[in-house]
């Protein structure tokens, strides 16, 4: 007899707010080194290792809050993932001026992240889960475009 067994593996889930944070900070990083690289920021001194220090120590700050808060809405019921999306997102908003901190990235990144897991739990968007996708889309989209050029 031939036994056959087939191993299938899936990919990462990007909504997990693990995940989401490490995209959102990871971006972040990316597109603040390009700009710093490729000398597109405004800032044309540029920046010295104990001010990337800061920053990223403010950005691994910020990725702390941002899946601790995911953490508590994935974990819990419809409802509470609906808020805490929808929160994140106007959060990362209105940190958008302190885009340099990466908090809007991360933040923006795990309330998208949870926004398509309510939906995936519920099989619909409402409104509050809506706009926090949307808002957090158009948040993480043009803080790594501002990363770059800032």
């Amino acid at each position: 007899m031939n036994t056959t067994t087939s191993l299938t593996t899936s990919p990462p889930d990007l909504r997990h707010p693990t995940l989401a944070g490490l995209l959102g900070l990871g971006v972040y990083v990316a597109a603040m080194v390009a700009g710093e690289a490729f000398g597109l920021n405004a800032d044309s001194s540029g920046t010295s290792a104990g001010q990337w220090a800061i920053t990223g120590l403010i950005a691994v700050a910020g990725l702390a809050i941002g899946v601790a808060f995911g953490l508590r809405g994935w974990t819990g019921a419809t409802q509470r993932l609906a808020r805490i999306a929808l929160g994140l997102a106007l959060a990362s908003a209105v940190l958008f001026m302190a885009f340099w901190s990466g908090w809007p990235s991360v933040f923006s990144a795990v309330a998208v992240g949870l926004a398509l897991e309510h939906r995936r739990r519920i099989g619909s968007l409402d409104l509050s889960v809506g706009v926090a996708a949307g808002l957090g889309t158009l948040v993480f989209v043009a803080t790594a475009i501002v990363c770059v050029i800032g």
